[in-house]
C-alpha cells in the first residue's frame, strides 16, 4: 500500500500537492516523535488571552452597549 501511496503522490498536479501534504502531516507523528507537527509562527498571533470569543459574545455586546452584566 505504501508503494501505491508513493505512485499516486508522484501522479498528483502540483495545485493538488500542498492541500494533500497539510492532511498527511496531521496523520503522522512529528519527526522528533511528538504527537504533533509544530505549529506554524503565525499561529496565536491574534490571541486576546481572553478565550472563545463565541462564548463571551453576550459579555462583548453588554460592554459594547453599556449594559451591566447581569
Amino acid at each position: 500500500m505504501r508503494e501505491e501511496l508513493h505512485e499516486l503522490i508522484d501522479r498528483l498536479p502540483e495545485s493538488q500537492v500542498a492541500p494533500i501534504l497539510a492532511l498527511v502531516r496531521e496523520s503522522t507523528p512529528a519527526e522528533d516523535g511528538g504527537e504533533e507537527w509544530p505549529l506554524p509562527d503565525f499561529v496565536g498571533a491574534l490571541s486576546s488571552g481572553k478565550g472563545d470569543l463565541g462564548v463571551r459574545s453576550s459579555e462583548i455586546l453588554r460592554a459594547e452597549l453599556g449594559r451591566d452584566a447581569e
